[in-house]
């Protein structure tokens, strides 16, 4: 009796072995099919990014041409009304802009255009960017800058776009006080960092903000909006540079993103 248990035991063992190989295989085969189909999709979207923009850019062209009098003097709600439809249009193309990015980046197919460029030129340029958001929410914005910066080789339009989205973050985070932008350079890098006066992110938030469609999961951070893709482009950006980005934080003191680039890049390398 004992013996004929102890089969059963090992023989219901062996249908539970073979059912969780079956079930493994299952979610191999599963989940390859999802990462092609996933791959399939950022070639989709990568592949459609002047289908998506153009006919927003278009829209927002002739809104444009509205609001210059063009086709003749507008009524002041009537100039109102397109204020809001061009701000609004604005957003959606700054949406779409990140969705298509990320898929680019996914799919490949977004490469560094390396030249020389300025550091300075790009803090400044960011500085005029985003100096009025600051001042509409009596922030300061100030900056540091080592007067010594070498020249860098890279792809200043989109180091430009990792830069105006950390301080572009910070501004909309920060309700009180400053944001500081410095660059300094040391050992053939540069050290971009941008510091805010704002609520600061806990410890356990710090790792999955990189993260893709992540946000820090608060109502206030909720109500700013946004599609939680900022902060992931920008991490590739950089490591496509061969650089990395960090961040610095606690809850009620503020944070300090902070992005170390080579300053001499060759070439676009591959970003899990």
């Amino acid at each position: 009796s004992s013996v004929i248990d102890m089969l059963q035991t090992v023989a219901s063992q062996w249908v539970l072995a073979i059912q969780n190989a079956r079930l493994f295989r299952e979610i191999e085969e599963k989940s390859q099919q999802l990462l092609v189909a996933s791959q399939h999709k950022s070639q989709l979207l990568a592949n459609m990014s002047n289908v998506l923009r153009t006919p927003l850019n278009v829209s927002l062209g002739y809104t444009e041409l509205l609001q210059d009098g063009i086709y003749g003097d507008l009524p002041e709600k009537v100039r109102t009304v397109l204020d809001r439809v061009q701000n609004n249009g604005r957003h959606l193309l700054g949406l779409i802009n990140d969705v298509l990015d990320l898929s680019k980046i996914e799919a490949g197919q977004l490469l560094l255009t390396v030249q020389e460029y300025a550091m300075s030129a790009v803090v400044q340029s960011v500085v005029s960017a985003t100096e009025s958001l600051a001042r509409a929410k009596g922030l300061a914005l100030d900056t540091v800058i080592d007067g010594n910066l070498p020249v860098g080789i890279g792809d200043e339009r989109r180091l430009t776009q990792v830069l105006l989205n950390l301080v572009g973050n910070a501004i909309k985070f920060t309700d009180t006080g400053s944001v500081t932008i410095s660059a300094t350079a040391a050992d053939g890098r540069f050290v971009l960092a941008v510091s805010d006066t704002g609520p600061g992110i806990a410890e356990a938030d710090q790792s999955r903000i990189f993260e893709e469609f992540q946000q820090v999961d608060s109502s206030s951070t909720r109500q700013k909006g946004g599609t939680g893709l900022g902060l992931s482009i920008s991490r590739k950006i950089v490591e496509l540079h061969g650089g990395s980005i960090t961040v610095e934080s606690r809850l009620g003191t503020g944070s300090t993103f902070r992005a170390v680039i080579p300053a001499k890049v060759e070439s676009a390398r591959e970003v899990a």
